[in-house]
C-alpha cells in the first residue's frame, strides 16, 4: 500500500492504484473513508502501524446515556468506533445505518474493517464508509484517562496530522 497526500487528504493505494482509504479534515470533521467493505490489514513496515499502535495504546472513558442506543468501546486490541454523525436513535433503520470501524490487532498486524448494521440486510454491490471523528469536543464525549483529551483529538494528532508531517509520501499540490 502507498499513499499520496493531496492538499488535506491523505490516500492510501493497493498494488494497482485503487485507493482502498483515504483520511481528510475537509471542514471541521476529520473523516476516515473505506472504499472496500473488506478488512485492511496494516503491517509493521507501513507509516501507519506506529500510528495505530500509539492511538491503541490510550486508554479512554466512553460516556453514555441510558437513551444511546450506539456505544462505541475500546480495549487494549481492539476498537469500535461508530462514526460521529447524526442518527435518530428511535428510527431502527436510522440506527442501522450508522457506520462503524473495528480496528483490531491481531497476530501482529492492525486489522482494519468498516460495516453497517444495514449491510446484513442489504446486499450493497458498492462498499463505501465514512468514519466521521468530530474533535474539540463536538461529537459523542470519549476521555482520554491519562491526558484528558479525547478520542477524536487523539486522532487526529496521532494519526491524522502526523501523516500529513512524513516526508517520504509523494505530494500533489490542487491548483
Amino acid at each position: 500500500m502507498h499513499k499520496v497526500i493531496n492538499g488535506t487528504k491523505i490516500s492510501f493505494f493497493d498494488s494497482s492504484d485503487n485507493e482502498i482509504m483515504y483520511i481528510d479534515y475537509p471542514t471541521d470533521e476529520c473523516v476516515w473513508g473505506f472504499n472496500t467493505g473488506d478488512a485492511v490489514t496494516i503491517t509493521e513496515d507501513m507509516d501507519l502501524f506506529e500510528l495505530l499502535k500509539s492511538l491503541m495504546s490510550q486508554q479512554y472513558e466512553f460516556y453514555y446515556s441510558d437513551d444511546d442506543v450506539i456505544r462505541s468501546y475500546k480495549n487494549d486490541n481492539k476498537l469500535v468506533w461508530y462514526s460521529d454523525c447524526f442518527y435518530n436513535p428511535d428510527n431502527e433503520w436510522s440506527v442501522k445505518c450508522v457506520s462503524y470501524l473495528t480496528v483490531e490487532y491481531v497476530d501482529g498486524v492492525f486489522k482494519l474493517k468498516c460495516s453497517k448494521a444495514s449491510d446484513e440486510i442489504m446486499d450493497r454491490k458498492n462498499k463505501y464508509y465514512v468514519i466521521c471523528f468530530s474533535p474539540c469536543g463536538n461529537g459523542r464525549y470519549v476521555r482520554n484517562v491519562k491526558n484528558g483529551s479525547t478520542l477524536q483529538d487523539d486522532f487526529v494528532l496521532l494519526v491524522y496530522q502526523k501523516l500529513l508531517k512524513n516526508d517520504n509520501v509523494k505530494r500533489l499540490h490542487s491548483k
